[in-house]
This record gives C-alpha cells, sequence and structure tokens, in this order.
C-alpha cells in the first residue's frame, strides 16, 4: 500500500505529539515520586486501611473525643492532596499502575494520632453566656447571699406605700422609704434586724440606721423621719432618745413580758435613766438594759410612783 504524503504527514504529527506527551507524563511522574505521592502498586490497601482508622475516630461521640474543644492543633493538618490517575499513553514504554479505590478520598498522610498532639484547649467557662447569666456567673457566695435577701424583703414588702427603693449593692442591701408616720420607722428598724439599742443618724431630711438579716448587711435611709421624731420630743413630757425612738419618761413603759417600769428621775453619770420595776422592790435598771433584754417598750397612761415618792423631789 502506497502513503500519500499528506498520509505521511498526519502520521509523522502524531508520532511527535505522542512523544511529546511521553516526555511530559515522565516528568510528571517524577515529580510525584520525589514528593511522596505516587502510591505504589498495592499501596491502595495501606491507604484504605489509613482511611478506615480516621474515619473510626471521626465517629467517636463527642463526649468521648478529646478534641472537641480544641481551637488549634500544635502541629496543623496539611491539606488532603488530590487523587491522581496516571494512565499509560501508547508508545511510552510505561506500564499502566493499578487503578486506585475511587471510591473514597485519599485520607490524610501521617496523622499524628490525637493522644500524641498538644491542643491548646478552650475552657469551657469562657464560652459565650448571655447577659444575665454572666453576670450570675461572676457573683461571689455574699453577692448571691446578698441578692437573695433583697429579694425576699421585696416579696414581703411589696404592698408597703412607704417603700420606695430595696436592692443589692454588692454585699449589702439598701433600703429606702418615705415615712409618713413613726410605725413605718420603726417597723423598718425592725425588720432589718437593727438592735433596740443601736444608734442611728440624722442626715439632713433623713434617719439612717444599719442592721442585719442573715449575716447580710442593710442600710436603711428614712426620709422625713427626723421631722417625726422631733414632733413626738414635742409632745412628751419627759423625751429620751434610744435607738432611734423617742421614749416618754413621764410615762410608763411596758415591757415584752407585759411588766411596767418606771422612770423616777435617776440618772447614770452619762445620762442614762435608771427605771424601777414597779410593785417591786428590785434596784434601778438603765433604760438601755430594759430595752435590750425585755424590748421592745410601750408607753402607757399611768401614774408612775414619781409623784407619791417620799424622797422623789431629792432624787432630780
Amino acid at each position: 500500500m502506497t502513503t500519500t504524503p499528506e498520509s505521511r504527514s498526519d502520521v509523522e504529527i502524531e508520532r511527535e505529539l505522542t512523544e511529546q506527551l511521553a516526555q511530559l507524563a515522565r516528568r510528571f511522574i517524577a515529580g510525584l515520586q520525589a514528593q511522596g505521592r505516587l502510591v505504589e502498586t498495592g499501596g491502595a490497601e495501606a491507604l484504605k486501611r489509613l482511611q478506615e482508622q480516621d474515619e473510626a475516630q471521626r465517629g467517636l461521640p463527642e463526649e468521648d473525643q478529646p478534641a472537641a474543644d480544641v481551637t488549634e492543633a500544635a502541629d496543623p493538618k496539611p491539606p488532603a492532596p488530590a487523587l491522581l490517575r496516571v494512565i499509560a499513553l501508547p508508545g511510552t514504554g510505561l506500564d499502566s499502575p493499578p487503578a486506585p479505590d475511587t471510591t473514597a478520598s485519599v485520607p490524610q498522610p501521617a496523622v499524628v494520632p490525637v493522644a500524641e498532639q498538644t491542643p491548646m484547649i478552650r475552657p469551657a467557662a469562657a464560652r459565650t453566656t448571655s447577659t444575665e447569666e454572666q453576670g450570675a456567673a461572676d457573683w461571689t457566695p455574699a453577692q448571691a447571699r446578698t441578692a437573695a435577701v433583697a429579694a425576699k424583703l421585696r416579696a414581703e414588702n411589696a404592698g408597703r406605700l412607704e417603700t420606695t427603693h430595696i436592692t443589692s449593692d454588692h454585699e449589702r442591701v439598701v433600703i429606702h422609704i418615705h415615712a409618713l408616720s413613726l410605725d413605718h420607722w420603726e417597723y423598718w428598724l425592725t425588720a432589718i434586724g437593727a438592735a433596740l439599742d443601736a444608734p442611728t443618724h440624722r442626715a439632713g431630711w433623713a434617719q439612717t440606721a444599719a442592721g442585719q438579716i442573715d449575716a447580710v448587711d442593710v442600710h436603711l435611709t428614712a426620709y422625713q423621719v427626723p421631722h417625726l421624731l422631733d414632733t413626738a420630743a414635742e409632745a412628751a413630757g419627759e423625751p429620751f432618745f434610744l435607738g432611734g425612738r423617742v421614749y416618754d419618761l413621764a410615762r410608763g413603759q411596758v415591757d415584752r413580758h407585759g411588766q411596767m417600769w418606771s422612770y423616777l428621775g435617776q440618772r447614770r453619770e452619762d445620762g442614762m435613766p435608771l427605771l424601777t420595776l414597779c410593785g417591786t422592790s428590785s434596784p434601778p435598771y438603765p433604760l438601755a438594759t430594759i430595752v435590750t433584754a425585755n424590748g421592745p417598750l410601750s408607753a402607757v397612761e399611768t401614774q408612775t410612783a414619781a409623784a407619791s415618792s417620799p424622797d422623789a423631789e431629792d432624787t432630780r
């Protein structure tokens, strides 16, 4: 068979292209071998086993994965190399390698076991929470106890019209009231656990007092109380201030046991009145001691022993 010039030209061109492609394939395969990315005969099974181990590890429950909360490993994993199928070209003299398993991607090479990595763990306490949850998490035990006392006082006194403000301030409870009578003032002195003989302080139009509830300090500010105390003192026959209250010594004082105490004009050197238990020959006791031991006291209209005492004039 005679070959035409056009046919010879096509064959030559085909051979030239085949040779060029063969050279390109040789250089490419040599590069893969230098990088260690070319799978030798029988290597597909080893890669498959590595893939199965990796998938088994990733299939563990979340609580069993120690790296579940890891933000960054000491040696980050390299990207997985793409799978290359090497095709033998005609006339290149290259044997076609076995076809790799195309049912799954090639696993990452030589992964360090999780147990041998040095992870950087993000603690659970640092995770973002809502504003309210974050504030509660920052409370100390004392602050939490203070908040509980404030909440209890608000619940128990929600219907009292004189109450204007009850809140927790770090480790103390702060209460503000606008007293309409001394009954309101004395009610809150008892409610905050103030001692019956504990001093109170005048600050302008307000009277302040301190007490304790469940080992939590409570601070009370009562507006209009100084004016109410002054009015009560003006109305008393012989007023005496003690523990934020006005005692009228011209009247009998009945303690919580129903016993009556009378003032006969005697005082200690510091000015504390001395009261005698009516109907007895017991010695007089300081008003502060009687209030602390048997208080609170309530005034009653009665004749005191001062009018009939033979030496009443001498003891005043």
